[in-house]
């Protein structure tokens, strides 16, 4: 079974508790952060990796370091994590755990380029466009890409809206090329 799958069962467990205790938002958090500060030290992420520490080592490491600043269930969770020698998988549920809040409150997430930066009120409408086309709630970053020439291009779920300038000028010069511009 890959880390994936194997840290999914472990989200969906901690998901249904943090339901019970309505704190899905604050686990959320936590682990967002946790991931984040993975990912910015070398040293986290392998000490959480060795084998060679003691479950009991990491344990006391983790409630150090995260007593009195995250939920206690996020904390308890770790802990568990450290018991059951799965803490190995903390980056891994990290990362997954917003994925799946997102998909059970049905929020979809969605990566836009445009050719210049855009005002909220474009964000918004844009937004609002994909809203509709999805059917789904949409939480949109934006960035920008000159290369786009205008449109812009929206990554949402495995789709890819590609309504850029650039892409308008393939078409036409596909078009040109096999010698039929009535199409």
């Amino acid at each position: 079974m890959t880390n994936r799958k194997v840290a999914r069962k472990y989200n969906l467990a901690l998901y249904a508790t943090a339901v019970e205790r309505k704190s899905v938002e604050e686990v959320k958090k936590d682990l967002v952060d946790i991931k984040k500060s993975i990912e910015g030290s070398k040293e986290l992420s392998n000490f959480i990796l060795t084998p060679v520490i003691s479950a009991e080592k990491k344990t006391k490491v983790f409630e150090a370091m995260f007593s009195g600043k995250v939920n206690e269930l996020t904390l308890r969770f770790l802990v568990y994590l450290c018991e059951k020698n799965r803490i190995n998988l903390l980056y891994d549920i990290t990362d997954d755990f917003a994925t799946l809040v997102n998909e059970k409150q049905g929020v979809v997430l969605a990566k836009v380029k445009t050719a210049i930066e855009i005002t909220d009120g474009e964000k918004k409408a844009l937004t609002d466009k994909l809203r509709l086309f999805t059917g789904k709630e949409i939480q949109a970053t934006y960035s920008v890409d000159p290369a786009i020439k205008g449109g812009f291009i929206a990554s949402v779920d495995d789709k890819i809206i590609d309504a850029s300038i650039l892409r308008q000028l393939e078409l036409l010069k596909e078009k040109f090329s096999m010698g039929s511009i009535n199409n």
